[in-house]
């Protein structure tokens, strides 16, 4: 299974990556480079913004994209739009 995470690098993040590894899948961070994720070698990333370098990701395929860093809707509508995937998960944290 090819996993998208958009953001990755803490929080929730680290989390879904821990439990993605574990289940076999092959994951892929997209993020903009602030934070230095904590499993490199096990991880794609790319890095990028998600309202200029969505463009990284058109020409890609994933099973699953699970959004943990989007924080206006048209953000996450205009990710969920390029990116081309079987299943897209918004978590927002914002109000828990």
């Amino acid at each position: 299974m090819r996993v998208l995470i958009l953001g990755g690098t803490v929080f929730l993040g680290r989390h879904l990556v821990d439990a993605a590894l574990a289940r076999g899948a092959v994951v892929t961070l997209f993020h903009r480079g602030h934070n230095a994720c904590h499993r490199p070698d096990e991880v794609e990333q790319v890095l990028g913004d998600r309202r200029t370098d969505l463009a990284l990701l058109t020409e890609r395929e994933f099973d699953v994209v699970v959004d943990t860093s989007g924080y206006l809707p048209a953000e996450v509508r205009d990710s969920a739009t390029a990116v081309r995937a079987g299943h897209y998960t918004f978590v927002s944290s914002g109000s828990a």
